[in-house]
């Protein structure tokens, strides 16, 4: 699933993330930033540390504010996770 804020194109979503909800989602990013705090250097892609620890929690709270997701997406989700088993 790909994400959108206001039409623009954010990244992508995880199957695993659409069937969490978006809190669950939310909550997700949350982690994968704060587990990539320690990394010295720049952020993936040779981008600024600060910057992309900003462009995350913005992801982030655009998912808490998402009542849900929308039915396609979450049916997409189960099938995809159930190809994987």
């Amino acid at each position: 699933m790909r994400l959108f804020s206001v039409g623009k194109l954010v990244g992508d979503i995880c199957p695993e993330c659409v069937l969490a909800g978006p809190a669950g989602a939310a909550a997700k990013v949350r982690a994968f930033a704060a587990g990539r705090r320690g990394d010295a250097g720049a952020g993936p892609g040779g981008e600024d540390r600060t910057s992309w620890e900003r462009r995350m929690e913005k992801r982030a709270q655009s998912l808490e504010g998402t009542a849900s997701f929308p039915l396609a997406a979450r049916q997409a989700a189960v099938r995809e996770t159930r190809e994987r088993r």
